[in-house]
């Protein structure tokens, strides 16, 4: 009997064993066009860059670890450009793809990745799709940024963009409905929403979250932004900022007060902010002389490239630029994840209105200024 007791107990500690639970994440990986090399899993953590190495061989590679949530990581090849992104989690997964094609590499065994990826692999085709043929008619109707569009003229192109900005937000909610508690459903809000500026809508999605969405190192991330992004709501007095203009002297913003100033962030290889400057020219044109300002924020890193811009566009306000990219301070203040982004200030230099753009700027500024 005591050997029958003994045998019994191995034999359920052997399937205890066999049925643990995954403490970690192992990636078994295959990569075709690389015999033998080496490979790294990365993550951002803001401004840090984190990686881990190990080495092809044969072809092959694993990593393995512990993360302590589902975070966004890549994998990436030394003098390769393009890289893999996927959610990482605490599971076995497995990787197969080229070298010379590693976004389109498969990843199998997470569940987070799978629903990720489903979101850019369908709705996100169809918007993308949608403003590509957008795009495409106003290069046709500009010459490529040639002739400038009156208000008559690109208003139809407006109303396109806002249908589009409208069909984003539903393929977002239905796809967070259609996924309620997935983790990845806040990484493509926190993408979709909050890096290009749509507060509002991002806060409507966050309140649909499952508590650990909420709780998830996206939830927390999108929450954190949303709180920012209050301290430059309508009516509130815009952050406070001094930077050097082209010319290496100290400009505050504060200075500006007494007139209505725009705050334009911007940079010289931002496409859409270079077929915003147009309009943006035309109503400081149309409105400077009655008190409007414009203050261009400039997110260039090369200070040749930025003033290049300024001249080629015919920018003709004030500058200002810490040449720093995305570390730039003020852009930090005022939570701003993309450009263009903009915010109109009143005489006192509180927000009334943001990312005003095309019709809509001279709109606002038509009514502050009754013309």
């Amino acid at each position: 009997m005591k050997t029958k007791h003994i045998a019994l107990a191995a034999a359920l500690l052997l399937g205890a064993t066999a049925f643990k639970p995954q403490t970690g994440y192992k990636i078994s990986g295959n990569i075709r066009g690389i015999e033998n090399g080496v490979i790294y899993l990365t993550h951002q953590i803001g401004d840090q860059e984190i990686k881990d190495s190990t080495k092809i061989t044969n072809g092959k590679f694993t990593f393995s670890g512990t993360i302590p949530e589902v975070m966004m990581y890549s994998i990436q090849i030394p003098k390769i450009r393009e890289q893999k992104y996927f959610l990482l989690e605490n599971k076995e997964i497995s990787f197969d793809g080229h070298k010379d094609s590693l976004f389109n590499a498969k990843i199998s065994g997470s569940p987070e990745t799978d629903v990720y990826s489903g979101f850019y692999n369908g709705p996100w085709k169809i918007i993308t799709a949608k403003a590509g043929k957008i795009y495409n008619a106003m290069d046709s109707a500009t010459q490529k940024g040639k002739i400038t569009l009156s208000p008559e003229q690109r208003k139809p192109f407006d109303d396109e963009f806002k249908n589009l900005d409208l069909l984003n937000q539903k393929a977002i909610k239905d796809y967070l409905l259609a996924h309620p508690s997935s983790v990845a459903v806040a990484a493509i809000v926190e993408e979709r929403l909050i890096n290009y500026n749509y507060p509002q809508q991002a806060a409507e999605m966050y309140a649909l979250f499952k508590p650990e969405v909420k709780n998830s190192y996206f939830g927390k991330s999108i929450k954190a932004s949303l709180d920012l992004l209050n301290k430059t709501a309508p009516g509130k007095v815009a952050p406070d900022f001094t930077m050097n203009d082209a010319n290496g002297k100290p400009l505050k913003l504060s200075q500006l007060r007494g007139k209505y100033v725009l705050i334009d962030f911007w940079a010289s290889w931002c496409v859409p902010c270079r077929k915003e400057n147009p309009n943006v020219v035309a109503a400081y044109q149309k409105y400077h002389d009655q008190g409007f300002e414009i203050l261009g924020v400039s997110l260039d890193s090369k200070k040749e490239s930025w003033l290049k811009a300024i001249k080629d566009d015919g920018l003709g306000w004030k500058h200002v630029s810490e040449l720093k990219g995305w570390t730039n301070t003020a852009a930090t203040a005022y939570g701003v994840k993309s450009v263009p982004a903009s915010f109109l200030l009143d005489k006192e230099g509180k927000v009334i209105a943001k990312d005003l753009r095309g019709e809509e700027l001279t709109k606002k500024l038509s009514e502050i200024f009754k013309d």
